[in-house]
């Protein structure tokens, strides 16, 4: 398999989709490099996403929430385009069982995403902490 992977597509406003389906393979992980997210091209748009490590049912950030690990924003006008905000990506966060990522438009439309991921090969330790990271309760 590949070490580098794009994972790209689109989301409905306030649509959940999950990305990446648990393979059972726990030394095998993934950690986020790139995210970033657009409008249609069409409407004059302001556009969010943000990755989550489990089912989220808001597209609000809280970036005390251990299983939220990315976030992008963009805007464009018929004047003018403010490009994807790559600056939010946690380090330290290893994808092992699933990913999903949420939008939000403030036009109601489409938000594109392009993800950049790369594999990194898990001891059973550090396996085991990505784990518990994954499945943390948001308000521990």
């Amino acid at each position: 398999m590949k070490g580098k992977r794009c994972l790209r597509g689109y989301v409905a406003d306030n649509e959940l989709r999950r990305l990446i389906v648990d393979d059972s393979n726990f030394n095998d992980g993934w950690r986020i490099t790139k995210f970033v997210v657009a409008g249609d091209g069409i409407n004059s748009n302001e556009v969010h996403g943000k990755l989550s490590l489990k089912p989220v049912t808001t597209t609000g950030w809280d970036w005390s929430k251990n299983t939220e690990i990315a976030w992008a924003a963009a805007r464009q006008t018929a004047e003018a385009t403010w490009g994807g905000w790559e600056g939010a990506i946690d380090p330290n966060a290893v994808i092992v069982q699933d990913l999903y990522v949420i939008g939000s438009s403030s036009a109601g439309s489409v938000i594109n995403y392009l993800i950049e991921i790369e594999r990194v090969t898990l001891n059973d330790d550090q396996a085991i902490l990505s784990l518990i990271q994954e499945r943390a309760q948001d308000d521990l």
